[in-house]
């Protein structure tokens, strides 16, 4: 997966977490008018709600450590740093604040 995802910027895997949590939460909407027993909605609901918080709690964690690192820069160029998303280890291109 870390390959897929070399060298991303930060806004890119925003924006997929962001996106994978919209999914999720449309899909158990779908679900739930297609699932006639009362136990098949609640189960799928809580099963896609899980989903789009822990989509949510990525774009939350990947903020966090651009911040970290935009708050620790000094250099004039953007900077390459590891963060984790969804488990794995991703390089990240931060890029600088403008002083």
């Amino acid at each position: 997966m870390s390959t897929i995802f070399a060298a991303t910027d930060a806004q890119t895997l925003q924006n997929i977490a962001l996106g994978l949590s919209g999914v999720s939460v449309l899909v158990a909407i779908i679900m739930m008018k297609v699932i006639s027993s009362i136990v098949g909605k609640v189960i799928s609901a809580a099963v896609f709600v899980a989903i789009a918080l822990g989509g949510y709690s990525q774009r939350a964690q990947i903020s966090d450590c651009v911040d970290k690192v935009k708050s620790q820069a000094t250099a004039t160029a953007s900077v390459d740093t590891t963060c984790t998303f969804f488990g794995q280890d991703v390089t990240v291109k931060v890029p600088l604040p403008s002083k």
